[in-house]
């Protein structure tokens, strides 16, 4: 099966789980691009290159996913604004040194991020009764997680998207349904940031990028108009699941190496 069609499927799928879960798709990208090809017929994907392609994916995906979920009133102007620059400031820093780092190492960092967050969606919480539009936040506590996630999305590919959705639920205690749309806010600073970054050291395929593009266009927008109508734990549930799983596997590629 040619590297297009199995980079468009996996595309279509990630997107959809963006729009859908608010997660940026790369922690559902990353894996099955990793394992996909492979079981297909397919060439393996570089490391490197499959980082690039999740921040094209997250780019497209966080776009028409913020604009969807803000038509729904689910994202905070405030929050967007207060930790997406400093997100995409980190974001840069984490895709320049990406460059140098070995395969198993962004690897074995994007699995304890992913897992960490998987964890963290499955506890209890009290959100605060409040509608986007009011939500305030600590800036002394919102920036250095901004800070922290977005360099460490910039190295994996802004697999940090998930652990930002339970930042904002757990530690900032937005509502469920509006830290799924206000996550993909600040991740499109953080993924434009990425971007530049893999773009200027040679992580972006443009032709598989060409795909993911399409893929996200089509499908995220799906995905977000799935999320209003299903139940906020229902949907972190979900999400947890699939960071969990692809964590799993992506560790044991990375002490693996298979």
């Amino acid at each position: 099966m040619p590297d297009e069609v199995i980079t468009a499927i996996a595309g279509l799928v990630a997107s959809f789980l963006s729009g859908l879960l608010g997660i940026g798709g790369g922690l559902v990208l990353t894996p099955l691009l990793l394992y996909l090809p492979p079981l297909v017929g397919g060439a393996a994907i570089p490391v490197k290159i499959v980082t690039g392609l999740t921040i094209v994916q997250a780019m497209s995906g966080s776009v028409l996913g913020t604009l969807r979920h803000r038509a729904y009133g689910n994202v905070s102007p405030r929050l967007v604004w207060l930790m997406g620059p400093p997100s995409a400031v980190a974001s840069l820093v984490g895709a320049f040194i990406s460059r140098d780092m070995p395969d198993n190492v962004i690897l074995l960092v994007f699995a304890i991020l992913a897992f960490a967050g998987g964890i963290m969606l499955l506890l209890p919480v009290t959100p605060r009764d409040e509608g986007a539009e009011d939500i305030r936040a600590d800036p002394r506590v919102a920036v250095p997680i901004a800070l922290m996630l977005g360099f460490l999305g910039g190295i994996v590919g802004i697999g940090g998207i998930a652990f930002i959705i339970a930042a904002l639920v757990y530690v900032l205690r937005v509502p469920a349904r509006i830290a799924i749309g206000t996550s993909l806010g600040i991740g499109l600073f953080a993924a434009l940031a990425a971007l530049i970054g893999k773009a200027a050291t040679a992580q972006i395929d443009l032709p598989l990028a060409a795909v993911v593009f399409v893929s996200a266009l089509v499908a995220s927008p799906i995905g977000a108009a799935v999320s209003v109508r299903t139940q906020p734990r229902a949907l972190l549930a979900i999400l947890s699941v699939v960071v969990m799983l692809a964590a799993i596997r992506v560790a044991f590629t990375a002490v693996t190496g298979s």
